[in-house]
């Protein structure tokens, strides 16, 4: 009876240990990946923040090239790349957070109210993994703001390159009495140029050519009646 009780005691330790080791286990995994989410957090973070201080400048960039469509176009272009950017340092928190959701569906949810209360080490393995959540969530809503911040500049930089090709096609030109004057002079000179072409055309037309013409003109009659008489008949 003794060895029956010291072998089954035995056992229940070697069973209480393998699952101590088993649940060390598990948490030492978990604060692996806390560890790798944390690197990975504060590294898109600061990414988030870069380019949050890009876009200012560019912002300011398109204040001082109100009138440059060059430079605003090298500005839209820039502010492009920068929400590539934004967009890249988004979705690079996908595979982590899909993990924390597979290890939160595992740890399942806490104890209700009457059952018995779940190991420490599962409990601060579930806080951790929801704190983690949260502030991923919170910077993946600094980026979609700053995503959005970046279209709202670019529809802005299109509306200034709009108004400046409509100030371009619609400019107006102050025009002064001096200027005046020399249109005149010059309408009046390329009207007295245009007389003496048709003048000269005209003497050319009487001395050298008026019996070809009126004899063209009197055959052209001729043809005229015959037509004429030919088509009452």
């Amino acid at each position: 009876m003794k060895n029956l009780r010291f072998n089954f005691g035995r056992s229940g330790l070697l069973a209480l240990v393998a699952l101590c080791f088993a649940a060390a286990s598990a948490y030492g995994q978990g604060q692996s990946s806390g560890s790798f989410g944390t690197g990975l957090l504060a590294e898109q973070q600061q990414i988030i923040e870069t380019l949050t201080n890009k876009t200012n400048e560019l912002e300011a960039g398109i204040a001082r090239s109100a009138e440059d469509d060059a430079a605003l176009v090298d500005i839209r272009l820039k502010l492009e790349a920068v929400a590539a950017q934004v967009l890249q340092a988004g979705q690079a928190f996908r595979p982590r957070l899909q993990e924390i959701n597979t290890r939160l569906e595992q740890l399942g949810p806490p104890p209700a109210a009457g059952q018995p209360p779940e190991p420490d080490i599962v409990q601060l393995e579930r806080q951790d993994l929801t704190s983690e959540k949260a502030e991923i969530n919170a910077l993946l809503g600094v980026a979609e703001n700053l995503s959005i911040r970046i279209n709202g500049l670019l529809s802005r930089i299109a509306e200034i390159r709009r108004e400046l090709f409509s100030s371009l096609l619609t400019k107006r030109y102050d025009i002064s009495f001096a200027m005046i004057g020399d249109v005149a002079g010059e309408f009046v000179a390329e009207t007295t140029k245009f007389w003496r072409s048709v003048t000269a055309w005209l003497r050319f037309v009487v001395q050298f050519k008026l019996p070809s013409v009126l004899a063209a003109t009197f055959f052209a009659l001729i043809a005229a009646a015959v037509l004429l008489i030919g088509g009452r008949r």
